[in-house]
């Protein structure tokens, strides 16, 4: 993929898809409370966001109580707020009943899979004036190609 020499043009229009597609994320899991553009690399075909994650909403959600190592490392350093992975802000104590190498039916990462999933599909059902497009040559054909953006979770950041 080709990285972005610039920040994509995000029209308020495009902007309002966003801030669609992470609203139906929080009707379906309420713990989500908004997010922000990643500030890592962006991708002409990949758009990334930083999902905002209520804790005690997250952990009441699961049934799972939050991991005392995140909350230390907020009340220590307020800048350590992200992380990759949503299940590791709870603790799992039955973690090896799923298995060290088959973490496929672990309930944390079913839920961060429902999440990504969730988000692209309604973003890519949004209609066209609400998503991002890029363009590129076929190196196939030469011709144009105007294709839509991925709106993509990278990582989740503690409130």
């Amino acid at each position: 993929m080709a990285k972005e020499k610039k920040p994509k043009d995000i029209t308020p229009m495009k902007r309002r898809g966003i801030d669609m597609a992470v609203n139906g994320l929080k009707k379906k899991f309420p713990f989500i409370t908004g997010y922000q553009d990643d500030t890592t690399d962006q991708y002409k075909s990949i758009h990334y966001i930083d999902l905002i994650v209520d804790l005690k909403k997250l952990s009441e959600y699961m049934g799972r109580e939050i991991n005392p190592y995140w909350e230390n490392l907020v009340n220590e350093n307020p800048k350590n707020r992200k992380i990759y992975t949503i299940w590791s802000y709870l603790i799992f104590p039955d973690e090896i009943e799923y298995g060290v190498n088959n973490i496929s039916n672990h309930p944390g990462y079913l839920l961060g899979k429902e999440i990504v999933e969730l988000l692209d599909t309604i973003y890519e059902f949004l209609p066209e004036e609400y998503r991002m497009y890029y363009e590129f040559i076929s190196q196939y054909t030469n011709n144009l190609i105007i294709a839509s953006v991925r709106l993509k979770v990278n990582g989740y950041i503690m409130s």
